[in-house]
């Protein structure tokens, strides 16, 4: 099947009308779980302040959802910290105290949201465009969630997702975020744009790159929903933490360009470059 939606050429295959299926079966059940943890964080004084719980019921549905459609990832490198969210760092590792990092990850698909949450155990904030609020489940998980929601064509809207990402990562809660700023048409690393690394020097926190292989093969561009089964394609790498201290931005966005690029398939590296 093939349609356009807002303008643009989308194809449902048969592969991404068994996704349809999975979706409409286990997302009422999703939406349901969101609405009751939601509700006992409201009503509950001590329950839920972070809204971990109300967020563990959107990686619960990824990850069922991605079982169900033989899309669960392969995951590698060093992934205690994935499991953790936090790493021992400079002072706070002499004093025995956890600090959150900021997570920053290739973007190619729609399909890293569910990815991610396969990976990402502990609570943290996704740095998303506003755009998504309208998506049904996603948008209200990143609303209720308290996720830092990016209009990038106001800039005081700018002004506060920066400075509320800085306070979760100063209070201790990871941040995960997209420094391309957007989804890569053809599954290759695009430029960074500014921002992303500058949130974690001020809060002085460490960078986790993480590499996402094959998510733009498995849902491209111009698929609604998965064309291909995802086994043996998806893999999620995460690489050794990058210090921020004494460092510039360019500095930074080198370093973690590099580390992004070790472990992309070369389909993904950029053409200049190849």
């Amino acid at each position: 099947l093939s349609f356009r939606k807002n303008g643009r050429l989308k194809v449902l295959n048969g592969t991404g009308l068994r996704h349809l299926g999975v979706i409409l079966l286990t997302m009422p059940l999703w939406v349901l779980a969101m609405e009751v943890v939601h509700w006992l964080g409201d009503a509950l004084e001590d329950f839920d302040g972070d809204r971990s719980a109300f967020d563990y019921t959107g990686k619960l549905w990824c990850r069922s959802y991605l079982m169900l459609t033989n899309c669960y990832p392969e995951i590698a490198g060093d992934v205690s910290r994935l499991r953790s969210g936090r790493a021992r760092t400079g002072s706070a590792a002499a004093e025995g105290d956890e600090k959150a990092v900021m997570f920053v990850a290739n973007h190619s698909s729609f399909l890293d949201i569910a990815v991610l949450c396969c990976v990402l155990d502990p609570v943290f904030k996704f740095i998303a465009k506003d755009s998504l609020e309208k998506f049904p489940g996603v948008g209200r998980q990143l609303v209720g969630g308290e996720h830092v929601l990016l209009n990038r064509s106001n800039k005081r809207s700018q002004l506060k997702s920066f400075k509320q990402a800085i306070s979760y990562l100063k209070s201790g809660i990871p941040v995960m975020a997209f420094p391309e700023g957007a989804r890569s048409p053809d599954g290759r690393l695009m430029d960074f744009k500014g921002g992303s690394f500058s949130m974690a020097m001020k809060a002085n926190v460490d960078i986790v790159p993480i590499s996402i292989a094959n998510t733009h093969a498995v849902m491209p561009s111009i698929g609604f929903l998965p064309v291909q089964e995802g086994k043996d394609k998806l893999r999620v790498f995460v690489h050794d933490a990058i210090s921020v201290e004494g460092k510039d931005e360019v500095q930074i966005a080198r370093e973690v360009r590099e580390a992004l690029l070790s472990a992309l398939p070369e389909d993904q590296h950029p053409l200049d470059i190849q």
